[in-house]
């Protein structure tokens, strides 16, 4: 009897897809990735991750469309793809069309400049940080409600400040401890919140879209831009209309601007 032939394929990336007004995992076919502008055909889990066989470990721009979103580009480098497996999690932003359909909160406008965009829900405070680990860059949690943080981008946040720092994690090294990115650069409280963060998109000519659940009876959220290389932050309570567009940052404030 001959012995079957088994063909083994190494899965070189795990793309996992993140509606940005629902918090969900996007599950939806036809949808169309580029890889340095060359068309790329992933396969499609049960889950809805989206996984690309023998993907080249070399840096790359990911592009992607799907329907209903506004397409996006990330680079994804060569600590992503060292990853086992390698997992890169892109934030799909709703188009006009589709928002229209959803509630959800939008912050939207041009800011000159303007590098990244993101936010994080104020109220999101039920797991805290606890202790970090400097030399295995494990941040340990106070988490008694065993929420899940199984997704990559996060962030400590000071509620003193109402700042936060931006961090991305790369594995859970037990059940309340897990491995960033990064070490963290500003000292924390243990009275800190780590909560989840929703990405933006900016698009060309300054143009920047942010869209977020709007599911809490609490519309508060704390919105963080960069531009001119520094990082500016901003509340923002979707029952406050006046508070929704971002403001210019202080020192680039005329006598026009008007403080929210």
């Amino acid at each position: 009897m001959e012995q079957p032939i088994i063909i083994r394929h190494r899965a070189g990336l795990v793309v996992r897809l993140i509606d940005t007004a629902t918090g969900r995992e996007i599950r939806q076919a036809g949808i169309r990735f580029e890889r340095n502008g060359e068309t790329l055909v992933p396969a499609q889990r049960a889950d809805g991750k989206q996984v690309f066989l023998n993907f080249p470990a070399e840096e790359c721009a990911l592009a992607v469309k799907a329907d209903g979103f506004i397409r996006q580009e990330v680079q994804v480098t060569a600590e992503q793809l060292a990853g086992r497996p390698p997992v890169v999690e892109l934030h799909l932003v709703p188009d006009e069309i589709y928002a229209m359909r959803w509630h959800c909160g939008t912050v939207e406008g041009v800011q000159p400049d303007i590098e990244r965009i993101d936010a994080v829900r104020l109220s999101d405070a039920a797991c805290l940080a606890q202790s970090f680990d400097e030399k295995r860059r494990i941040l340990t949690l106070f988490n008694p409600h065993h929420l899940m943080l199984d997704r990559t981008y996060y962030a400590v946040v000071n509620p003193d400040v109402c700042r936060y720092e931006p961090i991305e994690i790369l594995e859970q090294c037990g059940e309340q401890k897990f491995r960033l990115a990064e070490s963290l650069q500003q000292p924390f409280g243990n009275y800190f919140p780590v909560a989840r963060r929703i990405l933006g998109a900016v698009l060309d000519n300054g143009r920047y879209v942010l869209r977020v659940p709007e599911d809490a009876s609490d519309r508060r959220w704390l919105v963080r831009w960069r531009s001119g290389g520094k990082d500016h932050f901003q509340t923002v309570d979707f029952a406050l209309p006046d508070t929704v567009k971002l403001r210019s940052p202080p020192e680039e404030r005329t006598e026009n601007d008007v403080e929210a």
